[in-house]
């Protein structure tokens, strides 16, 4: 088994998961949630991680087999909330955790009672992430996402 499929992702921590909010570069779960005053819950809902190699080249002194797709929501219940994608690989000592950019979902609605949710979510070949989403007014669509630069960063096609 690969060592990012041994992750124990409700306790994980993950450097640069600026989607959280959090002042350091460093967000530490703890029981499926980082404890702040505005929660950032990993793998809300049972979610489960995807699995495969997607993220960027591996430095060929720390190759990396897999990377993982992990589901972030931020926000309190009843309260506008948002979810995001985000790719996490491994760090080059192989032991850390590092969130790239994330794939953010659609901002809650203005009331905040509604929010744009992320129901199904894998990789395909090419690296390319395919989600299907239930958007605000209740309807559902695939999206797909690629990578738009060597930084990681996506765009949405």
């Amino acid at each position: 088994m690969s060592e990012i499929r041994r992750t124990d992702w409700p306790n994980a921590a993950i450097r640069n998961l600026a989607f959280c909010g959090e002042s350091d570069r460093t967000v530490t779960f703890r029981n499926g949630s980082n404890g702040a005053d505005v929660p950032c819950r990993i793998l809300p809902g049972g979610a489960r991680p995807v699995y495969a190699e997607f993220v960027v080249e591996e430095p060929a002194n720390a190759p990396s087999t897999e990377d993982a797709l992990v589901l972030v929501e931020l926000g309190n219940p009843g309260a506008a909330r948002q979810q995001a994608l985000v790719p996490v690989q491994l760090s080059d000592g192989g032991r850390g955790r590092y969130a790239w950019p994330v794939i953010k979902g659609d901002p809650p609605s203005a009331a905040g009672d509604r929010m744009m949710t992320f129901t199904s979510y894998r990789v395909l070949p090419g690296g390319i992430v395919e989600a299907t989403v239930r958007r605000l007014d209740g309807g559902t669509e695939t999206r797909r996402w690629r990578k738009a630069d060597g930084s990681g960063n996506w765009e949405r096609f």
